[in-house]
Order: structure tokens, then C-alpha cells, then sequence
């Protein structure tokens, strides 16, 4: 994943006129072979930030696709999330032109401060959530050594980013919290009470929306808490049929799908970000654990904890299409989007099945630390990280090479 930014565009009237009616955004791909997927969202900056544009675009290989949207704000920005294998590939540029359609200025797109894949940011950050010592350490993925601890609540459990605001969501399984941390300043800024221990987090971009999976959540009680990003403040509370014991949460920000594992009735409940209901259940294996999202393909996988094996799930059609076998206990799910590589740590194997998200095939299995539980893909320096639960430590593995490159110890 990349993510680029015009930064915030002041377009104040000049005798009553602004400026910049309308911004013209041109899409180039500049590989033959393989194709992007392009999210574009714009915001209105008054004293809030306000969603106005949201598309998302597919862009063929050696395709040029040219969108026009209005601008006649005082400030905006605009925002956007490239996928893919040809994001390297794939230039953007963003035109400001007065209500004729007559250019009036060039605006330049830099790289966001943070560009962050599951844990991972583009200033090369790693967050692992230590469940025993009620903290979070933070590995600078360029020295592979912890750079910082920050406390959170009680066994966290689950975390993810928003790399539009710089905020950290961390699940406190054992406070029923959501830890949001600042990651420019790597303090916790809020604390906001969820639902019966959330075990995972997941973050809507499009939306910034965070949604939880709560574990022990009963028939008739919230299964997954919804948060507004923008106030740390609950906004809605889904319930979803069922003694379901939720254990994990992915999101496409892409088609705004959530998607919510419940491990005890060996399903995938689908919703639907726009309205916060759920809008299909997905049958998979025994004790699906954790999710991961490939946005560029629309393929969700899904760990099945006792089957040992791993479901993938066709977005578009909400069916599973293929059941990968691999090692024992399968626990979290890392996607690398720039390689369409997934990356399952197998518990009980103490090693880490990678899988082709071409062919959906095991290609290589990576001997790691002693219980592998956590896992997160930094496709911009394709590396994985894999956090190994009973020796305190995190392997980094070389995506190229699918070989443990460095172990970082941690907090328990």
C-alpha cells in the first residue's frame, strides 16, 4: 500500500472568486503487465475534516484515467491510496483549474507522513501489542530495536492503524478498552470503553471508523463496537446472532466491508460500513481465528484455528473459493499487498506458512520463535514481522527471500 497527499490546499476568495473550482486528478499507469487499484477521497477542511469524495478506481496496465471533482472550498485535500502490483508504477498528478476548466495551479503530492500496512508504517514503525506486560513496543523496522513502550490497557490483544491521522488502536481484552495512541508522539491520547473483551481491532480508512471484535460477547450484546475516529467516541453497537465468541476483525476500505470472525460458530459475518448492519454470514472451517483483507484483489483469508487450514473468501461474491491447508493452529494473517503474499503463523508448528495469493499454494514455510502468534506485512520494505508469544521475541523475515533475517526481543 502507498499513500499520497496534496497536504492541506488553502483556496481563499480573491474578490469573492476562490481560486480553484475544481481539481482535475490524472491516473497513469506505467506498467504493461499488471494492473492498480486506486482509492481517491477528498475532504472538506472547515474546522473538521469532512469525507466529500470517495472512489475507488481499477487501472489497467498502461492505462491513463483522468477524474474531475469539485473544488470551490476554502481548503481541501486530497487523499490517495494506491494497491497493487503496479504501485510502483502507478503515477498520480492533481490539477486546480477555475470554473472554466482553465488551469490555475499545480498541486504537489508528497508521500503521507505515515503510511501504515497492519502495524507497519512508511517511516518504517512496528507496533506489537505484548498481551502480559500491558504495553505496546515500538520497533523501528531500520535497526530492528524497540525505540519505545508505551503503556495501554489490561492484555492487549488486537491492533491497527489509521495512517490518515497518526492513530494507533490498540484492544484491551482484559479493561474492555480501545488504547488510541498518537503515533508522532507515541502517547496515548483516549480511552474509550467498548464491548466484552475485544480481542481485535480493525480501522475503515475511507470512513475512519474502527470496528471491534468482542469476544465475550453473549446472544443479545454487542459483538463489535463501532468508533468514530475523528471524537474517540462510540457511534454504534452491532449484534450479530449467536454465542459467536468474536476473535477477529478485517476491513476493506476499499469496498467498505467489514468482516468479523466468529470462532465458535465457524463463520464470517460480512457488513456493511455505510449502514453498520450485517448483510451475509460466511460459512468456513472449524474455529476461524483471524482475518486478513487484500484490498487490491478483494480476497479475504481467514485462519481456522483447529482445522488448520485457511479459508479464501471472494469479496464480491461473499463465498469461500478455496481452503489452503497449512500448519498447525494457524493464528493471525498478515497480507502483503505489493507482493499478494499472505503470511499465516502456525502456533504449535513454531513456523510460518507463506501463501501465494495467485494460486492460493503454500510456497514456502519460514522456521520462527517458539509459539508464533501475531504477524504484520510492511509492503514497502517487505518485510514481515511475527511476534513469538512464549520467547518474548519478534522474527523479521525478508519477503524476497522468505528467511528470518533478525529476532527483537520484547515485553512478554
Amino acid at each position: 500500500m502507498a499513500i499520497l497527499s496534496t497536504g492541506p490546499i488553502e483556496n481563499n476568495a480573491v474578490s469573492d472568486v476562490r481560486p480553484t473550482q475544481q481539481v482535475t486528478v490524472k491516473i497513469d499507469n506505467r506498467n504493461s503487465l499488471d494492473g492498480s487499484v486506486v482509492l481517491i477521497q477528498g475532504y472538506n477542511l472547515t474546522t473538521t475534516r469532512t469525507l466529500y469524495v470517495s472512489e475507488q478506481i481499477s487501472i489497467d496496465p498502461d492505462q491513463v484515467v483522468t477524474r474531475t471533482y469539485f473544488a470551490n472550498l476554502d481548503a481541501f485535500e486530497f487523499v490517495f491510496t494506491v494497491e497493487g502490483a503496479a504501485i510502483e508504477q502507478t503515477e498520480i498528478s492533481v490539477w486546480g483549474k477555475n470554473e472554466t476548466g482553465q488551469l490555475v495551479a499545480a498541486h504537489r503530492i508528497v508521500s503521507s507522513e505515515l503510511e501504515i500496512e497492519g502495524d507497519n508504517t512508511s517511516v518504517n514503525r512496528i507496533y506489537v501489542a505484548n498481551f502480559n506486560s500491558n504495553d505496546v513496543s515500538v520497533i523501528n523496522g531500520a535497526t530492528n530495536t524497540v525505540i519505545a513502550t508505551i503503556p495501554v490497557g489490561t492484555n492487549p490483544a488486537g491492533i491497527d492503524v489509521n495512517p490518515l491521522t497518526s492513530r494507533v488502536y490498540v484492544a484491551n481484552r482484559g479493561s474492555n478498552t480501545i488504547s488510541v495512541i498518537n503515533s508522532l508522539t507515541n502517547a496515548v491520547i483516549a480511552s474509550v470503553p467498548v464491548g466484552s473483551e475485544p480481542s481485535d481491532v480493525g480501522v475503515d480508512i475511507a470512513t475512519n471508523a474502527i470496528y471491534t471484535a468482542n469476544f465475550n460477547s453473549l446472544d443479545t450484546t454487542e459483538d463489535v463496537t463501532v468508533i468514530d475516529g475523528l471524537t474517540n467516541t462510540v457511534i454504534d453497537a452491532i449484534t450479530i446472532p449467536g454465542l459467536n465468541f468474536l476473535t477477529g476483525i478485517g476491513v476493506n476500505s476499499l469496498t467498505n466491508r467489514i468482516y468479523a470472525v466468529n470462532f465458535n460458530s465457524d463463520t464470517v459475518s460480512v457488513i456493511d460500513g455505510v449502514t453498520n448492519t450485517v448483510i451475509a454470514t460466511i460459512p468456513v472451517q472449524v474455529n476461524p481465528f483471524r482475518v486478513g483483507v487484500n484490498p487490491a484483489t478483494n480476497r479475504i483469508y481467514v485462519s481456522n484455528f483447529t482445522s488448520n487450514t485457511v479459508s479464501v473468501i471472494d469479496g464480491l461474491t461473499n463465498t469461500v473459493i478455496d481452503t489452503i491447508p497449512v500448519g498447525v493452529t494457524p493464528a493471525a494473517v498478515a497480507v502483503n499487498t505489493s507482493t499478494n503474499a499472505i503470511y499465516v503463523p502456525n502456533r504449535d508448528t513454531d513456523n510460518v506458512s507463506v501463501i501465494s495469493g495467485l494460486t492460493n499454494t503454500v510456497i514456502a514455510t519460514v522456521p520462527v520463535g517458539i509459539n508464533p502468534n501475531g504477524a504484520g506485512a510492511n509492503p514497502l520494505t517487505n518485510r514481515v514481522y511475527i511476534s513469538n508469544q512464549d520467547d518474548n521475541t519478534v522474527s523479521v523475515i525478508d519477503g524476497e527471500t522468505n528467511t528470518v533475517i533478525d529476532v527483537i526481543p520484547v515485553n512478554p
